[in-house]
């Protein structure tokens, strides 16, 4: 079973669990811009890598995080849940609830595209 931390302490995370992976997770946000995806529930969403390099995937709702529901003509900007990996300055790798279209489901990104919510 798959933990993730919380502000009250570690809570399961069922978003990011994988067959075979045990432990604590430490699970983050990561800025990004989402808009409507194509079946209801699924969400577009793009954001940037470390070197302004961008990225996409789909990911359900359960995964992001925004405060106004985003339409075609209004993407909003928002956050996708993230388990961190190791840091190398002011790197980040972290792992995505669903892979990429570009680079697969663990891109690095700046520590300041990250934050609690």
């Amino acid at each position: 079973m798959r933990f993730a931390a919380s502000a009250f302490g570690f809570r399961e995370s069922n978003a990011l669990r994988k067959p075979g992976r045990k432990g604590f997770v430490m699970e983050k946000w990561l800025d990004c811009i989402i808009s409507p995806g194509q079946f209801t529930g699924e969400y577009a969403v793009r954001g940037n890598l470390f070197n302004d390099r961008g990225f996409s995937l789909f990911a359900e709702k359960e995964d992001l995080d925004f405060t106004e529901e985003p339409t075609l003509d209004n993407p909003v900007q928002g956050w996708i849940r993230i388990v961190l990996g190791p840091p190398k300055g002011d790197l980040l790798l972290v792992t995505l609830p669903h892979p990429t279209f570009e680079n697969g489901q663990t891109i690095t990104v700046k520590t300041n595209q990250v934050r609690d919510l």
